[in-house]
Order: structure tokens, then sequence, then C-alpha cells
């Protein structure tokens, strides 16, 4: 057996994940642990003309009290991130969007496309009458325009008329069949004339009471040509008087248009509340990407104290869904104001003040259905920062309050009404909005109600704090006008439709009156039946508004920034159709295109990797976090100039590094692109419905390709745990046929971020938590040729149940060119020893160590000559044999031949290997030919150790081995017995040894999802401490490597003493020595582990001291080594 003793004693030295001796290396450091929410942004890299032998990335994260995910270091549940490069192409060309779209191309008329709707105009026609009598209420005596004011395009008015009145004049209870009035002039032929009567106990109508509910339609008529004189509206649906209640009479239209002369009725004024009207008003009708962009200078006062309130009418059909009415946010894109009214689960949400942050004031409560769908409501939104009061009043009603919310609401620079404030033009309201009012104030209960249904004038009580009110009246045109003092015009985009709301359903401004028209009412007894005449509506399609913008890279925000440039303004091109009265296409028409504009601006998007986060609860990931390192050279033609990078989210810190290693690839990278990309069912794939066969055209300057496929499966239940926990073969067919196939399976016990706060051993379908997803290169250069089109078709197995599941899936293409060297072999890792925390499975150790080589040359590898050492110790050599193709790799052991191999592992900690010679030929490529890592020595324990194992209930699943270093068992234990303390005595001679501890299930000794009970395992000092305490959830297996030093007979080498002083020193030291034989050899050793000074001291008498002097060697740390064959010691020295 090899004597090695390794000591405890580490030297201080740099940390490094790896040093290979390549060529300069460039370090582009994106993402940082100081980035705590930030997630995604634009980073400057090396212009394409540099070349590149191999791109690494290097992804760390860290479990910090920071994180803003949970209440966990480490956020609590194992979710899928993405590493996403985004390309952005033709950056400097116009970009259009179209309402919030963006297609490749927009197609646009100027002028309006119509449908032609028809309907029929239903009359009542009386075929008998058997009797019929006429009672007239009023003598006519004035006249008023009140009724039909057809200056505007609506109008509604009703009338109250007593019971007194009616008895009076002789009615009785019973229907009231006819109305009539009489004009003194007409204006404009009146349309969609509504007649509405209802049985009433008002005494009177006043602005503030008349009836708005439960009245009877007695009349409805689509084209209406009035006379002067008496005119009669014969009801389709007669009234029942009750005899003994007064009734409300109201009347209403609705116009295309206004006109300039009005109708005069013959009236009567009563010199008391009898009437109440109201003239045309309008709202906007949101739907899809429609928005008002309020410009910011309207918020400029606001900080403290706002009231925002508006009447609405969500659109029944799609009501709730996440919607948002109005949004403000500030310079950095956080939200400042918002409200969704409501949210998909019928929440309402007012969210006002933010402190510089993400987060942000809070009120929301449940709604009823009617309260923000299917009827006109008002809302109002206030809050005051000095009382700390929030508010949400629902037709002047308090509907929900919050205290304690003091952040301030300013800084607001975009404001949208009925959508997102955030970049682009997300409209995300569908229904109308009418009367929406901006106030620097929290307006009271009893203010909000006394003005609801008002427009607002100088008499309100809060006027010099109405900063903006849009009545939304102009019923036309692309700015919304503010009747507020301060005039500040709002621009639609998308485009939100105007409206004007018919007469029967006008509730704004209500204006009474004295004057009443002289009614006759008609009681009869007749037989009758309904006809009708067709009526054609032309129904003109809205416009569009389609914006030019000028994108550009602001390396501060994420995204792409753009410019607004200008704003084209027209109508869809495409089919218009005629429609009959039942809704049917009875006819078309073509409006063909006008105008088109090319988008040739592109965003595409690169998946990386895919990261699957820990599960963190309970998980510490080390103070400098854990890292991954993976090989990015693919993806070389993406990694130049300004990039936009996004990685992680909130669960934990990350740190995010490329680092571009100059040189020359294997192969050049020509091309790479995405063929696909997204989230598709075990079913569409495997029916060919998702993923189908795509034509590819080859790059045509290119020699070789391959296609990289990264699929992990998720959500479960259901037939076999599918898509997460159900292994399922994959394939890939080239151009129709099926040249790959795959398991997509990834193991996971052994993963070396163990003990996470889940079910984190069990092996899943392309992934496990804590680690990236599982990439598959396909070599298709032999079924493709350079310029043409190949098909590449992607697939799964067809079963005969299940198929269920969500299959994150990226499929992209690399092209390259020819290979760069005939024989080329590189390092790309040492497994051991390596101190890096990816490999802590099997690190540290005192035995063979194991690297992994690739072949990147053109020739079958068969043969490499392998150097390898530690510092400044012996060389050992390695001549491997095999046949690795090109780009395949192997893991490799390294042999030691010298028992002082381990030796210089006293003072320095850094392994080196390098390959010399590739098929017995110098390496066409050396400087991918070294690599030095740094490395940790295992522990040293006495010649007898105590193992304690303590079995849970699956005791049958465990084994022990203790191993010496030529694989040798030492010590086993394969017999344990449930729930049962095993304290195993185990004395070993001085050497290097390796400790198994092995699970047959893979799920540890104390995992939580299972019935197996709770374990532990450890080393002991025979009647002392704890050596080393084993995580119980530790997977499928325990490595454990360690020394023993010499027998206690030998421990006389502890007697010797060498002290330095003094320490530090600028130059000159004192040695002082006792306790060695007679000559003792010291040496100097830089912290490169180069031997500097070399002495002999031969001494009579002890103690015994020398001057030692470093005078002429540069400041630093420095290693004393004292030996006199059998006792030796060291001591650190430091010259400053």
């Amino acid at each position: 057996m090899k004597k090695i003793f390794l000591s405890l004693f580490l030297v201080s030295c740099t940390l490094s994940i790896f040093a290979q001796g390549f060529g300069d290396t460039i370090t582009i450091q994106t993402l940082e642990f100081s980035d705590i929410t930030k997630r995604r942004g634009w980073y400057v890299f090396p212009s394409d003309t540099n070349q590149y032998h191999k791109i690494l990335m290097l992804y760390t994260l860290k479990c910090d009290p920071a994180t803003t995910q949970d209440n966990f270091n480490c956020g609590e549940w194992d979710y899928t991130t993405y590493t996403n490069l985004y390309q952005h192409k033709n950056l400097n060309t116009p970009y259009y969007y179209l309402q919030n779209s963006t297609p490749d191309s927009i197609f646009y008329n100027n002028n309006p496309k119509f449908d032609l709707v028809q309907n029929y105009d239903s009359y009542i026609v009386y075929d008998t009458v058997s009797s019929e009598s006429f009672y007239t209420l009023g003598q006519g005596l004035s006249s008023s325009n009140e009724l039909f004011n057809t200056t505007g395009k609506s109008g509604k008015a009703q009338y109250l008329i007593t019971e007194t009145e009616l008895t009076a004049a002789g009615l009785t209870a019973g229907t009231i069949d006819k109305l009539a009035i009489e004009l003194s002039s007409i204006g404009a032929v009146l349309d969609n004339v509504v007649i509405r009567i209802k049985n009433t106990s008002l005494t009177q109508l006043t602005s503030s009471s008349y009836e708005t509910d439960s009245l009877t339609q007695v009349y409805s008529s689509l084209l209406n040509s009035l006379a002067n004189g008496v005119n009669t509206f014969n009801f389709t649906t007669p009234f029942l008087w009750d005899g003994v209640s007064n009734i409300v009479v109201e009347l209403s239209f609705t116009n295309a248009s206004s006109d300039l002369v009005n109708y005069t009725v013959s009236s009567d004024d009563y010199s008391s509340a009898i009437g109440v009207y109201m003239s045309e008003d309008a709202c906007l009708d949101f739907e899809g990407d429609d928005i008002v962009d309020v410009p910011s200078s309207v918020f400029s006062a606001v900080d403290s104290a706002i009231t925002i309130s508006f009447w609405c009418y969500g659109d029944p059909n799609v009501m709730p869904f996440n919607s948002y009415i109005f949004e403000g946010r500030d310079i950095n894109g956080y939200r400042v104001i918002n409200c969704h009214l409501p949210w998909s689960n019928s929440r309402v949400y007012w969210d006002a003040g933010n402190s510089g942050t993400s987060s942000y004031d809070r009120v929301d409560q449940a709604a009823n259905l009617q309260d923000f769908s299917g009827r006109w409501n008002h809302w109002a939104f206030t809050k005051d920062v000095s009382t700390g009061v929030m508010n949400a009043y629902l037709n002047g009603s308090l509907f929900m309050s919050a205290t304690g919310k003091t952040r301030l609401m300013e800084g607001i620079t975009s404001f949208r009404i009925g959508g997102t404030a955030s970049s682009g033009f997300n409209g995300v309201y569908d229904g109308k909005i009418n009367e929406f009012r901006i106030w620097d104030s929290a307006l009271d209960q009893a203010t909000i109600q006394s003005w609801m249904y008002q427009s607002v004038d100088n008499s309100h009580p809060n006027f010099s704090n109405l900063l903006a009110s849009y009545s939304f009246d102009g019923a036309s045109g692309l700015m919304a006008s503010d009747y507020s003092s301060n005039g500040v015009s709002a621009q639609l985009m998308g485009v939100p439709s105007w409206e004007v709301i018919s007469g029967h359903n006008l509730f704004l401004n209500p204006v009474p009156t004295t004057f009443r028209p002289k009614f006759t009412l008609t009681q009869g007894v007749y037989s009758s039946h309904l006809d009708s005449n067709l009526v054609i509506d032309t129904v003109f399609y809205d416009p569009i508004s389609i914006v030019e913008t000028q994108p550009y890279i602001d390396m501060n925000s994420s995204g792409i920034s753009s410019t607004m440039v200008d704003t084209i303004f027209g109508y869809e091109s495409g089919w218009g159709y005629t429609y009959d009265h039942l809704g049917n296409v009875v006819d078309s028409m073509n409006f063909y295109v006008d105008n088109t504009l090319i988008n040739s601006y592109k965003q595409v998007t690169h998946q990386i990797q895919n990261y699957v986060t820990p599960y963190g609860i309970g998980l510490d990931l080390g103070p400098n976090g854990f890292r991954w390192v993976y090989d990015v050279t693919d993806y070389m033609p993406l990694f130049n100039d300004t990039l936009e990078i996004s990685a992680g989210n909130q669960q934990e810190l990350i740190d995010l590094k490329f680092m571009m290693v100059k040189g020359v690839p294997p192969r050049d990278v020509l091309d790479f692109e995405t063929i696909w990309r997204g989230d598709y069912s075990h079913a569409n794939i495997a029916n060919d419905v998702s993923l189908p066969a795509v034509d590819i055209l080859m790059n045509p300057n290119a020699s070789h390709f391959k296609v990289k496929t990264r699929t992990t499966g998720h959500w479960f239940g259901g037939f076999q745990n599918c898509a997460e926990f159900c292994p399922k073969l994959h394939n890939l067919s080239v151009n129709g046929i099926q040249q790959f196939e795959w398991l997509n399976w990834k193991e996971c016990s052994d993963n070396p971020v163990i003990a996470q706060g889940g079910t984190w051993i069990y092996d899943r379908a392309g992934w496990c938590p804590g680690t990236f997803g599982e990439t598959y290169d396909h070599d298709i250069t032999p079924f493709v040729s350079p310029g043409t089109f190949a098909s590449i078709d992607y697939g799964m197995e067809v079963t005969n149940g299940g198929m269920e599941g969500n299959y994150r899936t990226t499929v992209q293409l690399v092209s390259y060119g020819d290979y760069n060297f005939q024989n080329d072999v590189g390092v790309i890792d040492v497994m051991a020893p390596n101190n890096w925390e990816f490999h802590n499975r099997y690190n540290p150790i005192c035995d063979n160590p194991k690297i992994v080589i690739q072949n990147n040359g053109e020739q079958p590898l068969t043969s490499a000559e392998i150097h390898y050492w530690i510092c400044g110790g012996p060389h050992e050599i390695f001549n491997w044999s095999g046949n690795l193709a090109f780009g395949e790799t192997q893991e490799v052991e390294l042999p030691i031949v010298n028992p002082t191999f381990w030796d210089h592992a006293y003072y320095c900690q850094k392994f080196t290997t390098v390959v010399t010679k590739a098929n017995g030929l110098i390496d066409d490529y050396q400087p991918n030919n070294s690599y030095t890592v740094d490395f940790d020595v295992p522990p040293m324990y006495q010649s007898d150790i105590v193992i304690w194992t303590s079995t849970n209930n699956a005791a049958y699943e465990n084994e022990l081995y203790v191993k010496d270093d030529q694989g040798n068992v030492v010590f086993s234990r394969t017999n344990f017995q449930n729930a049962t303390l095993y304290r195993d005595t185990v004395i070993l001679d001085p050497g290097c040894y390796r400790l198994e501890f092995l699970d047959s299930d893979e799920d540890g000794i104390s995992f939580f999802a299972n019935n197996d009970g709770n374990g532990s395992f450890r080393i002991k000092a025979v009647g002392g401490p704890t050596l080393e305490l084993f995580e119980g959830d530790f997977g499928k297996e325990i490595i454990h490597y360690f020394t023993v030093g010499y027998a206690l007979e030998l421990e006389d080498r502890t007697n010797a003493i060498l002290d330095v002083s003094p320490n530090p020193s600028s130059g000159l030291f004192t040695i002082d020595v006792d306790g060695f034989a007679y000559g003792v050899k010291l040496e100097l050793f830089d912290a490169f582990g180069k031997l500097v000074i070399s002495d002999q001291i031969n001494a009579i008498d002890y103690p015994f001291n020398k001057t030692l002097d470093l005078n002429h060697l540069s400041n630093g740390v420095y290693l004393l080594r004292a030996f006199d064959g059998k006792k030796e010691k060291f001591k650190k020295l430091i010259k400053n």
C-alpha cells in the first residue's frame, strides 16, 4: 500500500473553478448578486471580429434573505427558469404597431369599411276597432323644445301624470293603447324612438329623483316621420295602468346625426317639478388593445392625495377577466396607481403609491358581477396619504377601505385609460367608459354623491383640484378633450370607439322642467296584428391606429425601447358583409387594400438553457453560492456587440458570467437558429399537431450540421404520472426518416445539490430540481446537403393511454465550417481533485485523479499522452488508449505510481494535467491541452475510528464499505437491521481510504416523502467527538475520502518544535527548532509551491536557532518545512 500522509494545513490561495491553458479570456459579467430583482438586461460583448475557441457560461445561485420570492432564503418550489438571449434584427428600421400587435405586414385603407345589416321595424295594425276613447291632458297653451331636441344625436324626457289628472280626464284602470303629441314645428326624421311608461309613487320629478328602472317599453320604431299637428304613437305593447298610481311617461330618440332645426311641442307650464330631460351624451367603447394615453403633465401635482372617478359598463360577455381600467407608472416602470376592475377572480383592486420599488399600497375586495358589467356603474377611488386612508366608492356608497397606506403617488410619467402603462400599447379592458375625472385631492363621499351624475363646473367645491376631466362627448376624432380649466387632451390609441349613448339609456346631467307636452291618451278595444318594414342599416367599422416607432437600445430598460415617430390612422381592409335580420351572411363586398407597411425589425428569443430551481426550504448554497458551468460555444454567432440576456427568477440571487476564450474552435460556428421554442402537450407532439415537419435551408457555406434538443416534461397525474415522472421516447426525423431516438430521462439522486426541501431525488423527464435541463445533440450532417432544404420533424412515442402533460421544448440548428484540426485532444474538466462544489459528491480525494478529455480533431482519437502533477511535485505520465470520434468525451482515471505524488498537497493545493500527444503526434492545438484546478485535502483521522450507523426502517437498502487506495475492501457491513444503531470500530493502517455508504432505493436514510423513517450516519473518534456527520437526505450514495496518519507509536513527531519570529517581517526571520534528529532539512516554498530556499541544519544540541534572510524575495506568503526523515513541521511566513 502507498503510504500517503496529508496535512490538514491549507495554504491561502485564489479560488477558481478551472484554469485552462488557453489564450486570452474575456469575462463578461451580466447579472450579479446585487441585482436583487433584476433578471433581464443589456450587456456589451466584444465585436464579432474576434475568434473564440469556446465560450463558457458560469451560472451561480445563492440563497439569501434578500430574495423576494417568499420568506425562504431560497424559494420554496422547483420553478422552470430560462436563460434566454434576445436577438434584435434590423434594429434601425421603423417598427409599426397595429393596436398592440406587430404583424409582419400591416394593410389598411383610406376609407372606412362597412357592413349592411337588415332589420325589420315592427308596427301594429288594427284590424278592427270595437271601441276607442281619447283623453287629453293639458291645453297646449305654451311650447317647448325639451322633447325631441334633435340638435343633439340623442335625448330623453320623462313626464309625471298624476292619478288625479288621469281620473279627471276620464281614464279608468286598464290598458293605455296610444299616445299623441302636438307639434308646431319639426326637425329631422327621428330614429329609434322609444316610449316607456311606469306606474309610480313619485309625486314630482327632479334631477335626483326620477324613474330609472322597471319601465315598460310600449313603443319602439327605427324610423319616425312626424308632421306638424297631432302625431299618434300606436303602442305595440299596451301599458296596463293600475288606476291608483301616478304614471311616468318617458320618450327618447337616438339619431345618427344632429340637426340645426329642433322640434317644437305644444306644452303647458305647470310651475312645478313635473318633468326631467337629458340631452346627448357619449362614451368610449374599449376592446382589444384600445387605450387612451393621458399626458404625464396631468399628474405633475399629484403626490399625497388623489381621486379618480368614472362611469363604466363592462362587457358581460367577457367579464370578469384580468382587466386594467387605468394604470400609471413612474420613470422606472414601477406602478404608482392602478385599478383592476375586476381581476379574473371578480375582485376589484385599487393600488396607489409606491416607495420607488415594485411594491405598492393596495386595497381589494370581491365584487358582484353587476358591479362591473352589464350596467352603468359609477366608481370613485381615493387616497389621502396624510390619513393613510384608501377608499373605493360604488355608485356613491363605500365599497372598500383600508388604513395605514402612506406611500406617495408622485412621479407618474405614463398613464393609460383602458390598459397598462407599461411599454407598448396594451389595452386590457372590455367595455364602455364615461366621464373620467382626475383630482389631486381625496373627495369625500358626500361630494362624490352630489356630483356623480353632473358635469363638473366651477361651483364644485374641489374645482381647483380638478386636474383633468374627459367627458368622451366628442363622438369622433382621435383626441379626447379635457373640459377642465387645464385643457390637456388625451390621445386615443387602438382606437376606442366613440359611441353615442342611446336615448333611453341616458343618465347624466338630468335637467328638471316645469313644462309637459299636451298628451292625448287612448284606451280602446281592438283586434290587431304586427307588421314590419325592412330597414337596412349601414354599420361602419371603427378606424384603426398604426403607431410608427423607432426601436433603440436603452441599457437601463428591459426589452427593446422605442420612440414614437408618428401615428397613422386608417381603416381595415378586407371583406364587408350583408347580414339578414337573423345575423346570417347573405352577401359580401371586398374593400381592397390601399396601403401596406412592412415590419422588418424582429426579436428572436433563443434559449441558452433551461434551469429548474431547487426546492429551497432549509437549503444553503454556500456563502459564495453554487456554480454551474455550461458550454455555450454553439451559440457563438449570437455573442457579439450589445446583447439582451435574461436568466433566473426571484427564488435565489443569481450571478451570470460568460468566459470567452480566444483561440481557434474545433469547427467555426457559422450559423445558429431556433427552430421551435415553447410548451407543447405529449398528444400534440406525438400526433404531429405540434412541432410538425418544417423545411429549413441548410447554410450553403457550412460543412457540418447539428440539431440541439432540450425538452423537460412537467405536470403529473393520470396515466403514468406524465409528463414529469414518466420516461418517454423522443425522436428526430430528417427528410421524413427517423434518424434519432432517445429516452428523455434524467437521474436526480446523484445531484450535487443535496438535501433540498422537496422530492429532489425523484428522476424526471429531462430535468432535476437544482440543475440544467438535459440537452441532446444530433449530428444530421450525413442526412442533409449544404444549400438545400431539409425537413426537420420532432416527435414522441405514441401510447395507448395518457399522453398528458406539458413538454417545454426548444429545438435549435447549428451550422459549422470544416474541421480545423486533424489530431487534437482537449481537457474539458477535472472531476477530482477539485474543490468546485459541482463535484462535491466525490471530492476531496487522495486517490487517482479523474479528468474528462474530448476529441476535437477530425481523426478518431485512439491514444493520448497525459501528464499530471501537484504544484512542484513529481510528474506522472499516463498513456491513454481508446477510440473517440470527433466531439466525443471520456472520463479518464489517472493512476498514481510515485508514492510521494500527494506530498506537495501539504502546502499547495493545485492540480495540473497536460495532454502532450494525440494519436502519437504533437497535438494540433496546444492551448486546450492543459487544465489546472484548486482542490481541498481530505480529512486525516487516527488509525482507529468508529462508524456510527443508525438505520431507518428500510435498512435492507443500505451497504457500507471502506476501501483502500487499491480498491480493496478493508471493512464492510451489508446486513443492517431496521431501526438499529451500529457502532463499528475500524482500525486502519496509514494511507488513503474511500468510504462508501450506498442506498439501493436512492432515497437516502432520511427522506420526508417515504415511509422509511429517519436514520443517521457519522464517523466518530474512539471515545471522542464526532469527526464527520453526513446529511441523511443524500440520495443514492455517500462517497467520503480520508487519510489515516501515523500510528500512535510514531506520534513523537508532534514533539518537534518549529517557530519563527518576528512574523510577519520585512525580511529577516529567526528560526527556532527543537526535538528533531541531528540533521534537519529546511525548505521554503512560495505560494505556488515553488522551492525557493533549501538549507541543512546539523545541530548537536537543541534548542537551536538560525537567521533566515528573505530580503531578496518578493513580499508575500511562504511556507517553511522542517524535516529530519521522520518528524516534520510546517510554518507559514509572511514577508511584508
